[in-house]
């Protein structure tokens, strides 16, 4: 068994019975909570100049 936490790939081997990302068994992995993703602010793109030339650059 694999100490590794999970990296979002579950996927079991049922021929081992492990996951193939963590190495887990089914039993080891349910009811383990899985961390909330950090927030991430979109970065600001600037509207193509044919766009912004029509609606304006802070029409975004």
């Amino acid at each position: 068994m694999s100490d590794a936490l999970c990296v979002g790939v579950c996927m079991i081997d049922w021929d081992s019975g492990v996951c193939l990302g963590c190495g887990r068994t089914p039993e080891e992995i349910d009811g383990v909570p899985v961390a909330p993703a950090p927030a991430q602010t979109p970065a600001k793109v600037p509207l193509p100049a044919n766009v912004a030339a029509q609606v304006g650059e802070g029409a975004q």
